[in-house]
């Protein structure tokens, strides 16, 4: 018996729904036999009627706006619609036996589940009513007094079904209240500070465990009595009278507390305010928060560097860690004084003279010149603060370092005070996060967002120094097999031997890297086509050999393609793109390897014609937007909408926007084009407004890296939105991680007078390039959107997991919000929730649409609307 039947069972039970008090029910309200025989003659007569009265009272139902927030889509609506005709059609079947008991009692449960109060499902029997009255009126005007007996029936019917509806709802909200009322104790139990609460006389009403602990009491010797008769405490008892008489609540009050029976004295923060109760006299609530010893040890050490010289409080204001002065006037003009704890941290022994060059001497040579650059930016006025690694014997320690100089009337050095902090483990913890970020968790091979990085940079030094780039991209053969037979635990070891095996061919200066599954890459710089045959029998010789694993042995092979620059492809992604077709080449001529020529690259034509038709086609001004929805994931309601260019052209239909809009970028038509879907967006969002509509939180609208590389997009973005009439506060501009890359500088520069200027931002696709922590800390984004090639296999993928998991807890972090990609099913929803993503959009929710079919779905629930110009 699952939980649904035994919660149904356990409620009939409670409501005594037995065959002999449902008997009592109908004997009370007079119906009987005759009034069976007239419903189903009743039901007979009206035969069809329910569909229409359920529409009917569906449209009447949603003119509500609080039933509008409780049905917030069609497929509920149309479910709980054919529910309401089989309910209505059952209520003049003239079957009432057990079944039909059931059938009601699990409608007040769905009701209470809902949310739907009594106020408004006892609506529903008014109009069924209202609506059917007349009807039988109508139908036996001929007999009127058969007429009256069948409302009767009927009456009694639906009087009796709302009896049923109503104790079931009234059960239902009064577990619930159980249910809370155990929880709320369960917390209180379970609370790590001590809390009583008192009754307005002071006396003990419950205590928690860890009060009783706290003073080595127990709940009989507790309870009932006057707070001055359980705790000696000076001052307590008339700060709680106090409270009581509607003085300010206390907060943090310290208090030194000890058991009447005992003279062990507990220092304790104590907290009391008053609860207000409806249907009771006002309480006190008292929570004792114990200190620690170590807290008082604090606090005494605080009084004691108070009290220290003028150095120590301004070091241990700052940092509280190690702490070093400089004073050209004094006694050694250039010594340094180090603390206790600064020689701790740079690993010397206490009271050895300490100068400038043995400080030196201690820095990782590689930061040298970073702490001697950040020094003299110091005496220019700027504030010293820099990051660099000491050696402590084997270990390197991270450290950060913070000072204020002192200079006289004519800008020379004086004095310096300033402290030292270890920040290895934040430095560690960053480190992993890049591991995470840039490394396949199961081969240690560059993933594919470091690979892209490598990429460019291999092929930017070839465009400088006229050299090849060979890139082989590489897909097993037969390993499916492997996991279909031996599952993808051992497919996962496979994969790790590859990796192992492909590692051992290369040079120093090719890159392996793992794109995902079985697919790997290889960057080869100043190699042609000889080179690139070679690493490619190296490769296939290295699969060789059977690999065994757990006793098994897989022979695997390769197909590999490769693409030659600049021959093959100028810019990654066609470089990428043709070493795809010609792995796929290889792999339908049954393995081996193959190289990209210009048969393969067909395409290249059709992206000819692409260019000249888009081009004529934004020219016209005949391109669209549709709009698909951004929702909050753990309440699944509307918070916003992303603008997505989509193009019909009269011949070929509608183009993906992933053929067009890569060859907008490659012939620099991406300003115009985004200036085009900025203007329509905003004129968009103005409409819908004069239209009564109102479009939740923001817009979101894709900008391009040409865009940004502009220095009057900032000014442009700003006239296009108030030439709208719309608030920059609803857009929010999305850019994408690798664009964010191009120029950094630049990027934040345009970004940061933008969002002074009230835009929001976004990083599009984050994780599929290779950006710079140091720069995603000072990017003035509020949103990380998780790119959906991690989120499609994240499920099925460990690594894409990892990688979804990681992007999330970084923004976290960085107090950024994220939001998930191509989410498609309710599992993966699921599980990003829990990971703890804020928003998502995917075609679980709503696939882009056209402005109208939009806001007919999500902003007016019918209306028909067309935009103007």
């Amino acid at each position: 018996m699952n939980a649904d039947m035994r919660g149904l069972s356990q409620m009939i039970s409670t409501l005594d729904l037995s065959d002999a008090a449902i008997d009592r029910r109908k004997a009370f309200l007079e119906f009987g036999e005759d009034d069976i025989a007239r419903l189903r003659q009743l039901h007979e007569m009206l035969a069809g009627y329910a569909p229409d009265f359920a529409s009917e009272f569906y449209r009447h139902l949603l003119s509500f706006e609080e039933m509008r927030a409780l049905l917030p889509d069609t497929e509920t609506l149309g479910r709980l619609q054919r529910s309401q005709t089989a309910y209505f059609e059952g209520l003049t079947a003239g079957n009432y036996g057990r079944d039909y008991i059931h059938h009601r009692v699990r409608v007040g449960t769905a009701h209470h589940r809902v949310g739907l109060s009594p106020t408004w499902y006892l609506g529903a029997y008014a109009k069924y009513l209202v609506g059917l009255l007349p009807e039988i009126s109508h139908r036996l005007k001929d007999s009127p007094e058969r007429a009256v007996e069948v409302v009767q029936s009927l009456i009694k019917i639906v009087l009796f079904d709302m009896g049923l509806a109503i104790d079931t709802y009234i059960d239902a909200r009064d577990q619930t209240i159980r249910g809370l009322k155990n929880y709320s104790d369960m917390v209180f139990e379970s609370m790590h500070d001590g809390i009583l609460v008192l009754s307005s006389e002071l006396v003990v009403l419950s205590a928690n465990s860890s009060a009783l602990k706290m003073f080595g009491l127990s709940l009989q010797k507790v309870l009932g009595r006057h707070l001055a008769e359980v705790i000696d405490c000076e001052g307590l008892e008339a700060s709680a009278l106090d409270v009581v008489r509607g003085g300010a609540e206390l907060h943090d009050r310290s208090f030194c507390l000890h058991a009447t029976h005992s003279p062990v004295c507990k220092q304790a923060r104590v907290t009391i305010r008053p609860i207000c109760l409806s249907d009771e006299r006002d309480r006190l609530l008292v929570v004792i928060e114990e200190v620690s010893e170590a807290e008082l040890l604090r606090r005494q050490a605080e009084l004691k560097l108070a009290r220290s010289e003028a150095l120590l409080r301004h070091a241990q204001s700052v940092a509280k860690i190690g702490s070093w002065s400089m004073d050209r006037k004094g006694a050694q003009p250039d010594g340094i004084e180090w603390s206790a704890e600064t020689y701790r941290l740079f690993d010397v022994a206490p009271g050895t003279p300490i100068d400038y060059p043995f400080f030196v001497d201690k820095i990782h040579p590689a930061d040298r010149e970073a702490v001697h650059e950040a020094w003299q930016r110091a005496l220019g006025g700027e504030p010293y603060r820099v990051e660099h690694r000491i050696y402590c014997g084997e270990e390197i320690r991270w450290l950060e370092e913070r000072a204020e100089l002192e200079m006289d009337a004519e800008g020379n050095f004086v004095s310096v005070i300033g402290t030292v902090q270890d920040i290895t483990e934040r430095k560690t913890a960053e480190g992993r996060i890049e591991q995470f970020a840039f490394y396949d968790s199961l081969t240690r091979l560059p993933n594919r967002a470091l690979f892209r990085d490598r990429l460019e940079r291999a092929l930017a030094s070839a465009r400088r120094h006229g050299h090849n780039v060979a890139l082989l991209f590489i897909d097993l053969d037969r390993f499916k097999e492997v996991n279909d037979t031996q599952g993808h635990g051992c497919g996962d070891l496979v994969l790790a031997e590859v990796a192992h095996r492909f590692r051992t061919t290369l040079r120093h200066d090719e890159t392996l890297a793992r794109l995902g599954g079985d697919e790997f890459v290889i960057i080869a710089s100043e190699t042609g086509r000889s080179g690139a045959t070679l690493i490619a029998e190296r490769l296939n010789r290295s699969l060789a050999k059977p690999i065994e694993i757990k006793g098994n042995r897989f022979e695997l092979g390769a197909s590999i393609g490769v693409a030659l620059f600049p021959h093959d492809g100028a810019d990654a992604q066609f470089l990428l793109k043709h070493a795809d077709i010609a792995m796929y080449r290889a792999k339908q001529s049954g393995g081996g390897y193959c190289f990209y020529d210009a048969e393969m690259g067909a395409v290249l034509a059709r992206r000819l014609e692409v260019a000249r038709r888009f081009g004529k086609a934004l020219q016209d001004g005949v391109l669209q937007l549709h709009y698909q929805p951004q929702v909050e994931l753990h309440s699944g309601r509307l918070i916003g909408a992303e603008a997505l260019l989509r193009w019909q052209d009269p011949e070929w239909g509608w183009v993906s926007p992933a053929e067009f809009i890569p060859i907008a970028e490659e012939r620099g038509m991406m300003v115009a084009v985004g200036e085009w879907v900025l203007k329509k967006a905003c004129r968009q969002i103005r409409f819908w407004e004069q239209a009564g509509l109102r479009l939740p939180a923001r817009m979101a609208i894709n900008v391009s890296a040409q865009q940004i590389e502009r220095e009057d997009f900032a000014q442009r973005a700003q006239s296009i939105a108030r030439e709208a009439g719309v608030a920059n506060s609803c857009i929010e501009l999305e850019i994408t991680e690798s664009s964010v890359m191009l120029d950094p500088a630049s990027a934040m520069k345009v970004t940061r007078t933008l969002v002074d200027a009230g835009f929001h931002f976004a990083i599009d696709d984050f994780g599929t390039g290779h950006s710079s922590l140091s720069y995603l800390k000072r990017f003035p984004a509020s949103t990380l959107k998780v790119d959906m090639s991690f989120v499609r296999h994240m499920l099925s993928d460990r690594n894409d997991h990892s990688i979804v998991a990681t992007i999330i807890a970084m923004a976290k972090s960085l107090g950024l919000g994220t939001l998930a990609e191509g989410v498609e099913t309710e599992d993966q929803a699921k599980s990003l929730l829990s990971l703890g993503c804020d928003k998502a959009q995917g075609y679980l929710y709503g696939r882009p649409m056209p402005p109208v079919a939009f806001a007919n779905t999500w902003l007016t629930g019918g209306a028909d609307l067309l935009p103007q110009g």
